[in-house]
């Protein structure tokens, strides 16, 4: 009797174990959780902005509920991690941000994925929020990399994130761990489905 209650007890911590590590990691507080108002009338401010504002709506929830085993996953051996794949799109962000806002950015030291992610997010919001109102001639003064035009930064960093953000939810469906239900990329709406 004595066994049994041994290896039940032992099983039992085994499992709490097991789904301490699958429990998905809960965003609070996070920017791009709704993007569905937007402004009246289309100025370059604006759309550079919208461009920003969809990348964080789309990598919030493809990033959202993500576990701990899902970091570690990739397709293929010479592939990038979730988490490095997390690691590379917050240095795409630091590259916009750099160029939009172009004031000196202390880098996070974490190695934590999701905090990592939630800085990329609060980077992404300081972008959108300081290109909302840019008109043209000051949106034709950002540069990247000193010489390169905003156009650059479109279809460099901000398209580059974009194409990684569609590779984490491709990698989780793939590790058996699906974006929400309820994400509509379309709208730029969430919609918890029970």
């Amino acid at each position: 009797m004595k066994s049994k209650l041994i290896l039940l007890i032992s099983l039992f911590a085994l499992a709490m174990n097991y789904s301490n590590a699958q429990s998905p990691i809960k965003p609070e507080n996070l920017p791009f959780d709704d993007i569905t108002e937007y402004p009246d009338t289309y100025a370059p401010g604006s759309v550079a902005a919208r461009m920003v504002e969809s990348l964080g709506f789309r990598y919030r929830y493809a990033s959202q509920d993500l576990k701990t085993s899902d970091f570690g996953f990739k397709a293929e051996e010479e592939a990038r991690t979730i988490g490095e794949t997390i690691e590379h799109i917050y240095g795409l962000s630091m590259v916009i941000r750099n160029a939009v806002i172009q004031e000196p950015y202390k880098k996070i030291t974490s190695t934590d994925p999701m905090v990592i992610r939630a800085e990329t997010l609060h980077v992404l919001k300081a972008t959108y929020d300081h290109l909302i109102g840019m008109d043209e001639a000051e949106l034709n003064k950002i540069t990247i990399k000193e010489s390169y035009p905003f156009w650059v930064v479109i279809n460099g960093p901000l398209a580059d994130a974009l194409w990684h953000s569609g590779q984490i939810a491709t990698l989780r469906r793939a590790n058996g761990n699906p974006m929400p239900k309820g994400v509509n990329v379309f709208l730029g709406k969430y919609e918890e489905v029970k």
